[in-house]
């Protein structure tokens, strides 16, 4: 009788150590897990901003413009807007035409118009300067500033 009661009494000990162990391991997993969601871009304040763009005088529908901050802005998006139709755009940051963290910054622009491959349209080369591609040799410079900022047309 008493070698049954020590047995039931180590059963028991074993039974909550294993218990014990797999809670600690659940806690850890649960812990570990809560960090692995997608990671958000850290939300600044940003200022809207439209201007318009041409190149020798004409639209650039199209054309794809990326804001360079010469301060670098740790774990921020790149502000960025598309041209329309008239060269018009709106800076994006966050969120479609939301504008950009107030500061200055290098504009890059990419416009790769259309071309005719037999049947299909494909993208083209870039067709304005190459300088104006890379934030190290582009020339054009704006400053966001607080409240609308309403930027001086940009011709190249």
């Amino acid at each position: 009788m008493l070698s049954t009661r020590l047995f039931r009494c180590a059963a028991t000990t074993r039974l909550l150590t294993l218990y014990r162990t797999l809670g600690g391991v659940a806690c850890l997993c649960c812990i570990a897990c809560a960090g692995c969601g997608k990671a958000e871009p850290e939300r600044v304040a940003v200022r809207p901003a439209e201007g318009t763009i041409t190149f020798k005088g004409q639209p650039m529908p199209g054309a794809f413009i990326a804001l360079h901050p010469k301060t670098p802005l740790k774990n921020i998006p790149t502000p960025r807007a598309d041209v329309d139709r008239d060269g018009n755009f709106k800076v994006s940051t966050f969120a479609g035409g939301d504008g950009a963290p107030e500061g200055v910054y290098v504009v890059t622009v990419q416009w790769n118009k259309l071309v005719k491959n037999g049947r299909e349209l494909v993208v083209g080369p870039n067709v304005v300067p190459p300088k104006y591609a890379k934030a190290q040799t582009s020339n054009i410079e704006i400053r966001i500033a607080a409240g609308q900022n309403n930027l001086s047309p940009i011709k190249l």
